[in-house]
C-alpha cells in the first residue's frame, strides 16, 4: 500500500503543481492512517500502537516525498517553458527581420529562409525552397559562390518575382558547423531606396553644378548687354538703311554679308544670356505643325544643296506655349549640328506628334535626326555641357546643345539622345501640349488701318534716337526725343494732347526708371509705355507699371511698328466703349 501511495504522489507531480502534490502526499498519509488503524482493529490490537515510531516515520516520508516530488516539478515546469518560449521569441524575431535570412546547399538552392523573403524577393518564404539564388540576378557572375572564401560581399541589382527591379546588399558566409546539408549562410537587404538616394543626390550636384555655370554665364553676358547690344542695334539699323537706299547690288550684296555677321554676334550674346536666364521667355500660344512648316524650308536652303530636310506631320494643328524666337534657335542649332556631322550631305528628318492618354492634354514629341557619324554612348549626356564640343578648334563654341537643353527647360520641356550610336544621332524634344486657342489680333487688319500719333522718344544715346527717329518717321509719325528725365517731360507737358506713345531706354544714366515713368504718367495716365532695353524684362514691374510691351535690344523695329498700331487700336476701342 505504501508503495502505491508512492506512485499516485509521483504521477500527480507531473502537473507540475507543488499544491497538487502535497494534497496527494496528505491524502496519501490519511488513507494510510485508516489502513493502520483497520489492521490493528481486526488483528485486535490497541489502536495506541498507530502512535509507534514506525507510524510517523512513513507518513513523513508520504508528506516529504510529496513536496520534493512538487518541487522538483515546479522546477522542471519552468525549465521546459523557459525553451519553448525562448524557440517562439527566436522563431518570431528572426521572421519579423527585415533582411532576408537564408541558407544554402552546396548547388546554390534555398535550404531555407525567414518571411522577408516575400519582401525582398517577392515570394513566399516556402516557396522560395528549391529555387537557386542566382535566378534573381542579372548576371549569374555577379555572384559566384566560392568555396575558397569565407565571406562574400556586395550590392547587386536583381529583378524579383515579379519582374520589379531592385538593388540588394547580399552577405554570403560559408557554413562549417551544424546542419551537414547547409554550405551557406547569408542575408539579402533590399537598399533600394538607398541607391535612390545616392544617385539623386549625385544628380542634384550635377544640376547644381550645372546651374551654377549656367548663372556665371548669365552674369557675365548681363554685365555686357546693354552696351553691346546698343552697339550692335545702331549698326543693324544703319545697315538696314543703306541696303534699303542703295541701287549697288556690291553695296547691298556688302550689307546683306554685314547683316548677317552681326545677327551671329547677336545669337552669341543672347545665347550667352539666355543658358542663365531665370525668368520665362515671351511666350505665346502657337502652332508647333505651322511654325516647323514655315522654318524648316528656309533652314533647308541655308544647309545647301547637300542637305536635304524631310518635315513628317499629320495635317493637324499642335498648340504650345512658347516663344517663337528662342525655338527658332533651338532647331537653328540642332540643324548645324546635324550639318557638322554629315559633311558630305545626308538627310535630316523631323518628326512631329502628340502623346496624348484618353483624348487628353499630353505632350508634343519632337525627333530630329540625322545620318552622320553619331554621338557615343559615354558623351550622349556630356554633350549638353556649356563649351563642351567634339568639334575642332575654332569650329563651334560649345554652347549650341547647352542652350537647346536650356530653352527647352524653360519651356518646361526636355531633350535627350535617343539611341545613340555611330550610325547618326537622333534628339527627342518633348514639350508640353497647349490649350486651343484662336487666333491673335489680326496683325494685317491693324496695319491696315494706321492710327497716326506722336512719339516719345527718350533715351540717352544720340545714336539710338537718331536711328528710331528716321524709322519712325518714315512710317509716319510725328516723333519727339529726350535725352533725360528731365528733358522727357517738358517734351510730354508741351504735346500731351497728341504724344500717345513713349519708347524709352530702361537705363538713363543714373535716373531711376520708375520716377521717370511716374513722373510722365503724372502729366497723362493713359500714356502708353514701351520699353526697350539691353536687359532683360522684370515681368514683376511690367505689370506694376502697366507698360505695354519690353523689347530686349537688338529688336525688330517692324514688331515695334506692330505693337505701337496695336496699343492705339486697343486705346480708341477702350474710348470707344466708355463714350
Amino acid at each position: 500500500l505504501f508503495s502505491a501511495y508512492f506512485v499516485a504522489i509521483a504521477f500527480t507531480a507531473l502537473h507540475h503543481s507543488v499544491s497538487m502534490s502535497i494534497l496527494a502526499g496528505g491524502l496519501a498519509a490519511a488513507q494510510y492512517t485508516i489502513l493502520v488503524l483497520a489492521a490493528l482493529g481486526i488483528a485486535g490490537q490497541p489502536l495506541a500502537l498507530i502512535l509507534s515510531h514506525e507510524y510517523f516515520v512513513n507518513v513523513a516520508m508520504l508528506l516529504i516525498v510529496a513536496s520534493i516530488s512538487g518541487l522538483i516539478s515546479r522546477g522542471n515546469s519552468k525549465s521546459v517553458e523557459a525553451i519553448v518560449s525562448s524557440k517562439v521569441q527566436y522563431h518570431e524575431l528572426v521572421h519579423r527581420l527585415p533582411q532576408m535570412l537564408f541558407s544554402l546547399g552546396a548547388d546554390g538552392r534555398f535550404l531555407w529562409c525567414n518571411s522577408a523573403a516575400y519582401n525582398v524577393l517577392g515570394i513566399p518564404a516556402k516557396a522560395m525552397v528549391g529555387r537557386s539564388l542566382h535566378e534573381f540576378f542579372f548576371d549569374e557572375s555577379d555572384l559566384v559562390l566560392d568555396r575558397n572564401r569565407t565571406v562574400i560581399r556586395g550590392t547587386f541589382r536583381i529583378h524579383d518575382f515579379n519582374g520589379q527591379t531592385k538593388w540588394v546588399e547580399c552577405i554570403v558566409r560559408r557554413a562549417d558547423k551544424g546542419d551537414p546539408s547547409t554550405k551557406w549562410e547569408g542575408t539579402i537587404t533590399d537598399v533600394t531606396d538607398r541607391e535612390l538616394a545616392i544617385s539623386q543626390r549625385e544628380e542634384m550636384v550635377q544640376r547644381l553644378f550645372q546651374y551654377q555655370k549656367m548663372e556665371s554665364l548669365g552674369t557675365l553676358a548681363s554685365g555686357m548687354a546693354h552696351d553691346f547690344n546698343n552697339i550692335l542695334q545702331t549698326m543693324m539699323d544703319l545697315t538696314a538703311r543703306v541696303e534699303k537706299q542703295t541701287a549697288e547690288d556690291e553695296t547691298k550684296r556688302g550689307m546683306e554679308l554685314m547683316s548677317e555677321t552681326l545677327t551671329d554676334a547677336r545669337f552669341l550674346v543672347s545665347e550667352l544670356f539666355a543658358l542663365g536666364r531665370k525668368k520665362p521667355l515671351n511666350y505665346t500660344n502657337m502652332n508647333l505643325v505651322a511654325f516647323l512648316r514655315k522654318i524648316v524650308p528656309r533652314f533647308a536652303k541655308q544647309l545647301g544643296e547637300q542637305y536635304k530636310i524631310e518635315l513628317h506631320t499629320k495635317d493637324e494643328v499642335l498648340w504650345v506655349l512658347g516663344d517663337t524666337e528662342y525655338l527658332k534657335r533651338v532647331f537653328q542649332n540642332l540643324f548645324g549640328n546635324a550639318r557638322d556631322a554629315m559633311p558630305d550631305g545626308g538627310t535630316i528628318s523631323v518628326t512631329c506628334w502628340a502623346e496624348r492618354r484618353r483624348g487628353e492634354v499630353g505632350n508634343i514629341i519632337i525627333t530630329v535626326a540625322d545620318t552622320g557619324t553619331g554621338i557615343p554612348n559615354e558623351l550622349a549626356e556630356k554633350v549638353f555641357d556649356p563649351f563642351f564640343t567634339t568639334k575642332k578648334p575654332g569650329k563651334g563654341t560649345g554652347l549650341g546643345l547647352a542652350l537647346v537643353r536650356r530653352i527647352i527647360s524653360l519651356h518646361n520641356g526636355r531633350v535627350e539622345i535617343v539611341k545613340p550610336n555611330n550610325i547618326g544621332t537622333t534628339f527627342r524634344i518633348e514639350i508640353p501640349e497647349g490649350e486651343q486657342c484662336g487666333l491673335d489680333s489680326d496683325t494685317t487688319a491693324i496695319l491696315k488701318v494706321r492710327i497716326p500719333t506722336s512719339v516719345l522718344i527718350l533715351d540717352d544715346e544720340p545714336k539710338i534716337r537718331d536711328i528710331l527717329r528716321i524709322f519712325l518717321s518714315d512710317l509716319g509719325y510725328a516723333v519727339h526725343e529726350a535725352a533725360s528725365g528731365a528733358e522727357g517731360r517738358r517734351v510730354l507737358q508741351e504735346y500731351r494732347d497728341e504724344c500717345d506713345v513713349v519708347v524709352m531706354d530702361w537705363r538713363l544714366g543714373d535716373e531711376d526708371a520708375v520716377e521717370v515713368l511716374e513722373s510722365l504718367r503724372s502729366i497723362r495716365s493713359d500714356l502708353i509705355v514701351i520699353i526697350v532695353s539691353g536687359y532683360e524684362p522684370d515681368d514683376r514691374r511690367v505689370e506694376e507699371l502697366s507698360i505695354f510691351r519690353w523689347f530686349t535690344k537688338p529688336y525688330d523695329k517692324a514688331r515695334l511698328d506692330l505693337e505701337i498700331q496695336r496699343a492705339l487700336h486697343r486705346m480708341r476701342d477702350a474710348a470707344g466703349r466708355g463714350g
